[in-house]
């Protein structure tokens, strides 16, 4: 059976690609129109920045599930013995907050690089 959290993000999913596609659309229109070529590498360089730092309260929030969970799902003393990674109790690592504005970070990454002209 699969659990109601899976069911509820499956739903939304269409949400989410949306959104990822218009911050992707919003970014790429801002950074063409209005902001100079300088500006645009400081945010590029600040949203890599920011992905990079966000790796770390994931590894944090992952880390804290395991020890909540006594274990692995390969440790038989584990809350979630045998059930995988992809079950109710660990469908928060894979969409969180951090998750989500990494995910959105990388959206505006795209469209900021979708608007770098390289000169030859």
């Amino acid at each position: 059976m699969i659990p109601p959290d899976i069911l509820i993000m499956m739903l939304f999913s269409p949400v989410f690609v949306l959104s990822y596609f218009f911050t992707y659309k919003l970014t790429r229109e801002i950074s063409t129109n209005t902001i100079v070529k300088k500006v645009r590498i400081v945010i590029l360089i600040f949203s890599v920045i920011s992905c990079a730092l966000l790796i770390f309260p994931i590894i944090n929030y992952i880390d804290e599930l395991v020890i909540a969970l006594d274990g692995t799902p390969a440790e038989p003393k584990s809350k979630i013995y045998r059930f995988g990674w992809f079950n109710q109790y660990t469908n928060g690592i894979y969409f969180n907050v951090y998750t989500f504005l990494l995910s959105h970070l990388l959206a505006v990454i795209i469209g900021i690089l979708s608007t770098i002209r390289i000169k030859r």
